[in-house]
């Protein structure tokens, strides 16, 4: 009997120690850090996350994101666009580094955290109160480039590295979300032209997300 219950203690101690293994495994794969080259030039915007291109939307008011079938309509930040903008939304999974970076070099005018209840996405009402933070970034021309980072069930934390009036440069490290969701990064109108597509995998500081438009 004695032996048995050996047998079976030791079996249980195994797939405690592959278990407390994985999870040190995952959580170093989860914060890792990779370099990254940044491209040389002045006249672009990257990639403020790693991910896949889920939608491309243009509007005239409001910018709006979408998650999970849920709408997000950024009525506070709609006086830095006034003729219009262009959404570009960046899905994050828990595989996908989660460093956020700036897509451009300039002056952050805005750093707004909204706190969260981390309700499932199901849920119609309650979901979009998911943690986000909004960061706009002035370039030196004068435009406004936006970053949302927005959590999801599985990302119960949003983490900002820069505050209002910090100046930053392009692939620069702003921020983090813990796990995985959304990075939106928001556009001047007419001013750029996006050169992802949809379904399109980018990297933070390196895929080059539009072109700015000579005046």
């Amino acid at each position: 009997m004695k032996k048995h219950l050996n047998k079976h203690g030791k079996k249980y101690q195994a797939f405690f120690a592959i278990g407390i293994c994985s999870m040190l495994l995952f959580t170093g794969y989860f914060y890792r850090d990779p370099d990254r080259t940044m491209p040389i030039q002045d006249n672009i915007c990257i990639s403020p996350a790693d991910g896949k291109v889920m939608y491309i939307y243009e509007y005239n008011g409001s910018p709006i994101l979408f998650k999970d079938g849920n709408k997000y309509v950024l009525n506070n930040i709609s006086k830095y666009y006034p003729n219009g903008c262009v959404v570009v939304g960046i899905f994050m999974s828990p595989f996908d580094v989660h460093y956020n970076r700036a897509p451009m070099n300039g002056t952050v005018i805005l750093n707004h955290h909204v706190d969260g209840g981390f309700y499932p996405a199901y849920d119609e009402i309650n979901s979009k109160k998911n943690e986000r933070n909004i960061i706009i970034i002035k370039n030196k021309y004068g435009e406004n480039i936006g970053v949302v980072q927005i959590a999801g069930i599985a990302a119960r934390r949003v983490v900002s590295y820069v505050n209002e009036g910090d100046t930053v440069e392009i692939g620069q490290k702003i921020g983090q979300i813990k796990l995985g969701s959304q990075t939106a990064i928001i556009l001047p109108k007419d001013k750029y032209n996006i050169t992802v597509k949809m379904d399109e995998q980018t990297y933070a500081g390196e895929t080059i997300i539009a072109k700015r438009i000579a005046n």
